[in-house]
């Protein structure tokens, strides 16, 4: 693996604490003469986890009963009383990646094998599973003979890439907690804040956006919407082409339709037999954007930046990562978005 590591040392703890620190059962970070600590809440009332800036030292020689006495002398004049530490451990800073992700399309590295880094955003979670992810319904839909080998390439495209930004991402977060990084680049406690919501999302595994390919489309052009739509028509026709016998209709392409109008106005007779809640695994089918009986207004067409006057189609892949946005009428892109991977039933 390519990268670098450096002797900064970090420790971290997973304790129970009796403090009357006002912010202990929050997400907060804590600049000290003493040092640098993040706090995170973990599970449970009480239990929380510390990550400690120890500077310059050898992962070796670090013990509990050091790492204790750094977090009393951050948190003073806060009193701090270890009642229990369930896990404690320390590391030295170091970001590398894979060279390859896969050795001839037979074997294909995920997660740490392929990429390391600090922990202290809690990315590496959440990227390493999004790479279970994207391998794991490619090699389902090759296995079962519904897709074409092509598409495990675009598990090293997209992957790879994704671990290339992990990495840079990494450096500037770790820094942003080093003193003396920050003293050197003039970055206020304003600035800091700042930065440290603004990687939410992307330490979350949600900023993600995949270069195109044979599963991520790029945007038409200016598309005119059609008057009359034999949209749903189209797509049950289509995902049926693509559906072995004997397999659960929805299983290979499942079709949800969100409406924009109010749920009174809606008969069921009026809804495509696409579109028709049945029982079943796949019952949840259809959705209304309109004020529930009880849990409030959802907002979607809002939330997403949808005009509820011309609406769209989105194709969402199995790893929840949207392979294309485009208009109601413009089928024959859907089509040959999913004839460039899936196997149809004329050619099993």
């Amino acid at each position: 693996m390519d990268g670098d590591s450096t002797n900064a040392v970090w420790g971290v703890m997973d304790i129970h604490v009796k403090t009357d620190f006002p912010d202990i059962r929050k997400k907060a970070v804590i600049h000290a003469r003493s040092g640098n600590l993040m706090i995170i809440p973990r599970e449970g009332d009480s239990m929380v986890r510390f990550y400690i800036e120890l500077g310059q030292a050898v992962v070796k020689d670090v013990t509990l009963a050091g790492l204790q006495d750094r977090a009393r002398r951050i948190f003073s004049p806060f009193p701090v009383e270890f009642l229990e530490t369930i896990w404690w451990s320390a590391y030295s800073i170091g970001q590398r990646i894979a060279d390859n992700f896969t050795v001839g399309g037979r074997i294909f590295l995920t997660g740490d094998a392929c990429h390391t880094h600090s922990p202290k955003a809690g990315q590496g979670m959440n990227v390493s599973l999004q790479d279970g992810y994207n391998i794991g319904w490619k090699l389902a839909a090759i296995l079962r003979g519904r897709a074409s080998t092509r598409i495990l390439d675009t598990y090293v495209s997209e992957r790879q890439r994704t671990a290339a930004d992990l990495i840079e991402f990494d450096r500037f977060f770790a820094n942003l907690f080093s003193t003396s990084y920050r003293e050197k680049h003039g970055i206020t406690s304003e600035e800091f804040k700042n930065q440290f919501v603004k990687a939410g999302q992307y330490t979350a595994g949600l900023a993600t956006k995949y270069n195109q390919s044979l599963l991520v489309s790029q945007p038409p052009g200016n598309v005119q919407l059609a008057k009359n739509l034999t949209l749903a028509s189209k797509l049950e026709e289509m995902s049926r082409s693509f559906t072995p016998a004997g397999v659960d209709f929805n299983s290979i392409i499942q079709g949800v339709l969100v409406l924009a109008s109010k749920r009174t106005n809606i008969e069921q007779a009026d809804i495509p037999n696409f579109f028709t809640p049945a029982t079943g695994r796949w019952k949840a089918k259809l959705f209304v954007d309109d004020e529930s009986y009880n849990s409030g207004h959802g907002h979607a067409y809002q939330a997403y930046g949808i005009d509820p006057e011309q609406g769209c189609l989105v194709i969402v892949r199995p790893d929840q990562y949207i392979a294309q946005v485009t208009s109601l009428d413009d089928f024959k892109n859907v089509l040959a978005f999913f004839e460039g991977f899936l196997i149809s039933n004329s050619k099993r």
